[in-house]
């Protein structure tokens, strides 16, 4: 039987389960090969008509990893011509009035928190706007292709500083949400507005507790108050107990947001989970002992259980991300007191430039492929003739970091065409937390062969882009790999 089937791990290559390959499983009606877990045992045989529950089950490997075998390679390429192709469209998706309307909702909001609880009437107040922005978008003909005007209509709303960041935040995370959740039909597309919701509930509430926070704006802060705002999902979430319309689903997104990326390594930003496992055992303690807390004690249970058996799905794990993603993106392209808002386009690739250590590559695509030209008004970030530097990780899960130039970019941009210039080390630091602070130019090996690299196929494996070289962002690095790209010619 096809089930019992099992073949050694060298065999296999890890498969890139992303929306262009799942529809193109649907579009043509079939499964063109076998698909095996990390273990080299079968998942689902390669048939002809699949079903929706061999869809849902794809998707619930997709943690833990889907392969195939190396040999198929050669046999099987999927085509993503169809995609590459589809245009992008100059409308602009957000009506100015009702963003406004909805930025200043959030304002006054965010004024009456500082002195009272959340409310059920709040609750239903902001499921009902997020909800009409919701309906709005999607029932816009060009909701896939157009683009994300925010920051035209923000930028002259007059709108406080949180409530900016609310609303691009909510407003970015819906767009990437709706555009990445294309594994089904267009028939099928209902039973997902619940969980569209669900995540733009979670990206307006996420930053609601720093309404009772006393914060600095000095941008160089202490440990003691960076321990302070790191408290904000909790104190988020813990407000949110108070309205029994918001769900747990939304609860977990609050109270996770800041936890995009579990790592391997080095590679590593995920905070220690027992600081907030800790912090809730202590609230549930004290709830416990008091009359009329039930549902508070259970949600609070929930998410106990959630946290000490680490018990999640790729569905959680995309959400928890993109509501990061949006959260900075929208952070980056507001005034803050002591900068300037960065302009769309240098928002992502600061983005990019810090993903090593916070986000997977899936969780960059979500943002760079399918929201990202809509955010920049149609101008790519990543160009032919740039320079990037891309990480892969070999076989023993050592990490090797290249300068590439870009030959050709099609329809997604984290997803070039390279040519290897050399390798380079990265400098590492820490403050906070881990990031790359520059790359080490003492430490470069050209690549002779100049090999060629296309991330769009699954030959290029583990290969992703982590940086892209600017000569305003990091003049010193962009000037020294143009002379190492000319002695190389």
């Amino acid at each position: 039987m096809a089930d019992l089937k099992q073949v050694p791990k060298d065999k296999l290559a890890k498969f890139e389960l992303t929306e262009d390959t799942l529809n193109s499983f649907r579009k043509n009606n079939s499964i063109p090969f076998d698909l095996y877990n990390r273990n080299g045992q079968i998942i689902i045989p390669k048939k002809k008509n699949p079903s929706q529950d061999d869809f849902a089950k794809l998707l619930r490997f997709e943690l833990q990893g889907v392969y195939f075998l190396l040999a198929e390679l050669q046999k099987t390429k999927i085509s993503v011509a169809a995609a590459n192709a589809e245009g992008k469209s100059n409308v602009k998706l957000f009506d100015p009035k009702k963003v406004e309307d909805f930025a200043k909702q959030s304002a006054a909001l965010l004024d009456d928190l500082k002195k009272h609880s959340f409310t059920s009437d709040q609750a239903i107040i902001v499921q009902n706007s997020v909800n009409e922005i919701l309906n709005d978008f999607t029932s816009n003909p060009d909701f896939e292709s157009g683009i994300f005007n925010i920051l035209e209509i923000l930028s002259v709303a007059g709108v406080s500083l949180q409530s900016e960041l609310m609303t691009k935040r909510t407003i970015v995370a819906m767009g990437m949400k709706v555009r990445t959740k294309k594994i089904v039909s267009d028939a099928d597309k209902k039973p997902y507005h619940k969980e569209h919701l669900a995540l733009m509930m979670a990206s307006y509430l996420a930053d609601v507790g720093y309404a009772k926070l006393d914060i600095t704006e000095n941008p160089k802060l202490s440990k003691e108050e960076y321990a302070i705002i790191q408290q904000h999902p909790i104190i988020s979430y813990l407000m949110s107990l108070s309205a029994p319309e918001i769900s747990t689903d939304v609860r977990t997104l609050i109270l996770n947001h800041h936890r995009p990326f579990r790592g391997a390594g080095v590679n590593n930003n995920f905070p220690d989970p027992r600081i907030v496992f800790q912090k809730l055992m202590s609230i549930r303690d004290m709830y416990s002992k008091e009359t009329n807390r039930e549902r508070i004690v259970e949600d609070i249970e929930m998410q106990l259980h959630l946290q000490e058996n680490q018990i999640t799905t790729a569905n959680r794990e995309d959400d928890i991300a993109i509501l990061s993603l949006a959260s900075e993106y929208a952070s980056l392209t507001s005034a803050q007191a002591w900068r300037p808002a960065y302009s769309s386009a240098k928002a992502l690739k600061m983005i990019v430039n810090d993903s090593f250590f916070s986000y997977s590559s899936k969780n960059i695509r979500h943002l760079i492929d399918y929201v990202g030209a809509s955010l920049t008004n149609n101008e790519n970030i990543i160009n032919a003739d740039d320079f990037i530097i891309t990480a892969s990780v070999d076989s023993e899960k050592q990490v090797h970091f290249d300068i590439c130039k870009v030959i050709e970019v099609d329809r997604y941009q984290t997803r070039p065409k390279l040519q290897r210039i050399c390798t380079i080390k990265p400098i590492f630091k820490k403050a906070n937390k881990y990031r790359i602070a520059d790359f080490d130019l003492s430490q470069v090996r050209m690549d002779r062969r100049k090999a060629i690299i296309d991330l769009s196929s699954h030959a290029a494996g583990s290969t992703r882009v982590i940086y892209i070289i600017d000569p305003e962002m990091n003049a010193p690095l962009f000037e020294a790999v143009g002379k190492l790209s000319k002695a190389a010619v």
